[in-house]
């Protein structure tokens, strides 16, 4: 999705390390040992730096962010932080600074953790936030995880799409009946965060961004 959508404008793609696998890196062939997530998160807790700064260019148009394949499961960089303030704010960060340097759509990457602060906190700043339904097993779970955002966590109800690789017609209709929010194939959310980006470019860069999380 990230490489369709920098055919059109600019884009940077975060992989929150939301106490999951790591999956990012090894896709995109960042396995830069100083340039990831971990690092970004540490350095922005003792020196302010800009999150920038650990993105790895794949184009002109698009950076990537990757969680650290080379991390110990039982040490994440969740307990390595000393104040829970800066997992909070991190998604936040990012953002601003990614609009400094001109990427016009943001896209965090979640696995699908809510104890994590950095994932709740991206969800609160995101525009849309896509669920991805890959086989009907899914569906209940992603469900649940949906009406828990909406009722605990006070995520706006609108701001959710959901997508699926199924071209079932019927299968479609099922997951917006069951999830309550418009499915789109892909190629269509791509084409629509592309088009948002570029027009929002075009206008100014500073007036509206797009956020979007993934998980």
């Amino acid at each position: 999705m990230a490489n369709h959508i920098a055919r059109h404008t600019t884009i940077a793609l975060v992989e929150l390390p939301c106490m999951g696998i790591p999956r990012l890196a090894l896709q995109a062939d960042c396995l830069d040992r100083t340039l990831h997530t971990d690092a970004a998160i540490l350095e922005y807790e003792r020196k302010n730096s800009s999150p920038i700064d650990f993105c790895q260019k794949v184009s002109d148009n698009l950076a990537i962010l990757a969680a650290n394949a080379y991390a110990l499961p039982d040490h994440p960089v969740v307990h390595k932080v000393e104040n829970s303030q800066t997992l909070q704010s991190f998604p936040a960060h990012f953002i601003n600074r990614a609009r400094k340097k001109g990427y016009s759509v943001i896209i965090f990457d979640c696995q699908g953790v809510l104890v994590s602060p950095m994932t709740f906190f991206a969800l609160k700043q995101a525009n849309t936030i896509i669920l991805v339904v890959d086989d009907p097993s899914d569906l209940a779970w992603t469900l649940i995880n949906k009406e828990r955002l909406v009722d605990a966590y006070d995520i706006d109800v609108n701001a959710f799409l959901a997508t699926t690789i199924t071209t079932s017609p019927q299968y479609y209709e099922e997951i917006q009946k069951v999830l309550k929010c418009p499915v789109l194939p892909l190629h269509k959310i791509v084409h629509a965060l592309a088009d948002q980006g570029s027009s929002t470019t075009a206008k100014n860069q500073h007036l509206k961004q797009e956020q979007v999380v993934t998980g």
